[in-house]
């Protein structure tokens, strides 16, 4: 190849040297530039694509705890009131109510148990209410149960 080389006119020498270095530089471009600009734009494009999925997910997260703050503040009064407006509106007589410490114990006589589970179910998911623990036996009637105890906190 160097005799080949030798054996060129000058000005083809010079042709062949810029010829080479056009491919050598061309080939840079295309196997080395070009993969590497290609991974640069793929991972700015992932960058952003996060960034954006964060701030969404912070948009989602401050909607989410006012959402809840409104649900709390909805539910005014005493732990008591609470309680008996709900048994009220869900045609609910409650025998007994005793404020321990900062929750509430409440008792029933008889009352159907799809009736109670309906209650304690509004009393938890509308109004807010944790059920601490409860202390249910079985009536005479199918059906029916005794709330002995039912411990319900704010």
């Amino acid at each position: 190849m160097k005799n080949w080389f030798e054996s060129l006119a000058p000005r083809e020498r010079q042709l062949v040297l810029g010829a080479s270095i056009v491919l050598v530089i061309g080939l840079f471009m295309q196997l080395v530039w070009g993969p590497l600009n290609e991974a640069e734009q793929n991972a700015r494009q992932k960058v952003n694509n996060q960034q954006q999925l964060l701030t969404w997910m912070n948009e989602k997260t401050a909607e989410y705890q006012q959402m809840k703050r409104q649900d709390r503040k909805a539910v005014n009064g005493s732990l008591s009131q609470i309680v008996s407006s709900a048994a009220r509106s869900s045609g609910i007589s409650l025998s007994r109510m005793q404020p321990q410490g900062d929750s509430l114990n409440v008792q029933l006589d008889e009352i159907e148990f799809n009736k109670l589970v309906r209650w304690m179910a509004d009393l938890t998911q509308n109004k807010g209410l944790t059920i601490e623990a409860i202390d249910v036996h079985a009536a005479e009637q199918s059906g029916v149960v005794r709330v002995r105890r039912l411990q319900v906190k704010k």
